[in-house]
């Protein structure tokens, strides 16, 4: 498994959103520098773009490690016309990058594959996508994809295995109808035991979470049930609710 540095809480929030399934393609970019990591790209070039976010989701460093820079929720400024379908994923350097990026790479790209239901060839290099000029990403990614594919193995993501079926942050279970992300703090709420049609707050669902939805009802101005008695109100400005891909449901019945 390859370290992750979450930076995620220290970066300036996106002010845009998108759904889960809107995302279908994995981008791979170079930085074209020898070395620098998230707040050294900020500083010395999206800053002074007037970007109010960053170009990546993930960048990996020359050592392997992996900076978590944003959710997949937020489109970030990796290719013009093309942010709100794709995942972009930066491997520091300029042509030429080690072994463990390579490894690191391989490990977050078949990961992202899973998670949004994608192929492999569904990742493209920066410079293959449509309206671009540019050498990045610093290397042919038709060996890239062969690799990938090479490391593909049924029930196993970076060659560990699982039996689970991963959306986002949760695994996708039987029975469960959508989920949702939570944008800003929201309470939950259980049913009164004693007091019918009234609704007692339980606990605090905090910025960033992810959780399994099995139900929905109109009550209370309409509820998305999490299960354990527990329900959410549906509340457009706080959380996102998603609906599984039909792809992705396909692999649970089968």
């Amino acid at each position: 498994m390859v370290k992750i540095l979450d930076i995620r809480n220290k970066l300036a929030p996106s002010k845009t959103t998108r759904k889960i399934s809107q995302i279908t393609k994995i981008a791979r970019h170079h930085s074209a520098t020898t070395s620098g990591d998230y707040f050294a790209f900020w500083n010395n070039r999206w800053k002074g773009l007037g970007w109010g976010k960053g170009g990546y989701h993930e960048i990996i460093l020359t050592d392997g490690t992996v900076q978590l820079c944003y959710d997949p929720i937020y489109p970030t400024n990796g290719i013009g016309n093309h942010n709100t379908s794709t995942y972009h994923i930066c491997v520091v350097g300029n042509g030429a990058f080690t072994a463990a990026q390579e490894r690191a790479f391989e490990e977050r790209c078949l990961l992202a594959i899973q998670n949004f239901g994608l192929s492999v060839n569904d990742v493209l290099g920066h410079n293959e996508f449509s309206g671009t000029a540019t050498s990045c990403p610093g290397i042919n990614m038709d060996s890239v994809r062969k690799r990938l594919k090479a490391l593909q193995v049924p029930n196993q993501v970076g060659g560990v295995s699982t039996d689970k079926i991963m959306w986002g942050k949760t695994e996708l279970k039987t029975g469960q109808i959508g989920k949702i992300t939570i944008l800003q703090d929201i309470n939950v709420w259980k049913d009164s035991p004693h007091e019918s049609g009234k609704i007692i707050h339980t606990r605090t669902l905090t910025k960033g979470g992810e959780f399994r939805v099995y139900n929905y009802r109109e009550d209370h101005g309409g509820q998305y049930y999490l299960g354990a008695g527990e329900w959410v109100t549906k509340m457009p400005t706080h959380i996102l609710y998603e609906t599984p891909s039909k792809a992705m449901l396909a692999k649970i019945i089968n």
